[in-house]
């Protein structure tokens, strides 16, 4: 259930779940997030009931880079939208996943996709995910901060349809629960195939050039995963030292793009949320840098 804030002041602008001061409003700016979105697909198809779920409910064969775009959309609405945006953006999610089930072809079983096992497994999975991008891209964030993006985190487990509570509130509770998943994930039929899709999806047209990109960037986020992950698909991934380097040039290249387009992409949120609250408002890196720096 979604519990709403204090009533503010109707006639100051509205910041959104969680506004300027935060740790996520500056971390979901940062380009190595993208990375972290393919890590995270890599790692949630680990799931045997969340990767018939993929398979079974998603058009990601039909189109690569809808659920990548549309988790960013998601992502994009929930951090500089306004509470509005924000809870329009989870009602269509639980709408979606509300009429969704998973049948596993082997036990008959039915499962919802709106279970709370499940959608806990999503969300962890793509906050770790996120949060080891930006640390290993190179990203200055103190371990109270990461803790801070962890438990502000619940605020968007909540918007799918969890309890805020059961979500992890910290870096160490995150990896517990990770930890204590391993029993349950497995690298399927089904876990192999989509991470054979995103490793190396079809692509067509203008698309067709994005070959080496979507190459580097796929290995990159698979590499991403913690070791037993990359153990249960049996590839090793990219050495660590290697992969940071590579993911730090990678998040360099990035900041090189003009910054209207790279804020904006998948939808024009974040200017909405800078002309809503002033240029102050605008993410930053260097600015999280420094509340790291204050004693």
């Amino acid at each position: 259930m979604i519990t709403r804030s204090v009533p503010r002041d109707p006639d100051a602008p509205d910041p959104g779940l969680f506004g300027p001061s935060s740790v996520t409003w500056h971390l979901h700016a940062d380009p190595a997030m993208w990375i972290g979105g393919i890590s995270a697909l890599h790692l949630q198809a680990l799931h045997p009931v969340a990767a018939l779920g993929i398979v079974q409910n998603s058009s990601f064969e039909d189109d690569p880079f809808g659920r990548l775009t549309g988790t960013g959309s998601f992502i994009v609405a929930t951090t500089w939208g306004t509470r509005e945006q924000a809870e329009r953006a989870g009602a269509r999610v639980r709408l979606v996943h509300e009429r969704l089930r998973i049948r596993d072809p082997e036990t008959g079983a039915v499962h919802r996709v709106d279970a709370p096992d499940l959608l806990l497994w999503v969300h962890c999975a793509l906050v770790r995910s996120n949060l080891h991008a930006v640390l290993r891209g190179g990203l200055d964030l103190s371990a109270r901060q990461a803790d801070r993006y962890v438990r502000e985190q619940r605020q968007v487990a909540a918007l799918v349809g969890l309890a805020s509570g059961d979500a992890p509130g910290s870096v160490a509770d995150l990896e517990d629960y990770l930890c204590g998943m391993r029993p349950v994930l497995a690298a399927t039929a089904e876990a192999m195939a989509i991470h054979r899709f995103v490793a190396r999806p079809p692509l067509h047209g203008l698309h067709r050039s994005m070959r080496p990109a979507w190459t580097v960037a796929s290995r990159l986020g698979y590499s991403l995963m913690p070791s037993w992950a990359r153990e249960s698909y049996g590839q090793p991934g990219i050495p660590a030292p290697v992969a940071n380097t590579a993911l730090r040039a990678v998040r360099s290249a990035a900041f090189l793009i003009p910054r209207a387009k790279r804020l904006d992409f998948p939808v024009p949120v974040l200017s909405q949320a800078v002309a809503r609250l002033g240029k102050s408002s605008i993410p930053s890196g260097r600015r999280l840098s420094e509340q790291t720096r204050r004693p």
